[in-house]
């Protein structure tokens, strides 16, 4: 491709001007194209020599979305579950700070020792 085409002065430029923001940098549109590129299975290093191939690439990058997006899902199921089993069991077994006064029971023992307590019991 000639340096004077578009795409390739986007991954390959370079800033000659200007200078570093405060912080951490601003990503990139090169830097996030690795990111996807890896979570798809394709080495980072070598994504150019498979570009080249354009069938060998469409394959690639289908099949790399398709596990990616998979992952992605199980990984949400997998929370999902977990703070639905978490807030379950708070729920249904009693909570180990409860007021002795009205029964009321709190997540943590703040809820009981709050600005909210007084021995009239007005939780809320």
């Amino acid at each position: 491709m000639p340096d004077s085409r578009l795409p390739k002065q986007l991954l390959y430029g370079e800033l000659s001007k200007g200078k570093r923001s405060v912080g951490g940098q601003k990503k990139r549109y090169k830097d996030s194209l690795k990111v996807f590129v890896k979570s798809f299975g394709i080495c980072d290093n070598m994504w150019e020599s498979l570009a080249k191939n354009r069938s060998a690439w469409r394959a690639g990058i289908t099949n790399g979305a398709r596990d990616a997006e998979d992952r992605r899902l199980n990984e949400a199921e997998m929370k999902r579950t977990a703070r639905k089993a978490r807030a379950g069991s708070t729920s249904t077994v009693g909570s180990e700070h409860t007021c002795p006064t009205c029964g009321k029971d709190c997540r943590a023992r703040i809820g009981l020792l709050g600005p909210t307590y007084t021995p009239t019991c007005q939780h809320y």
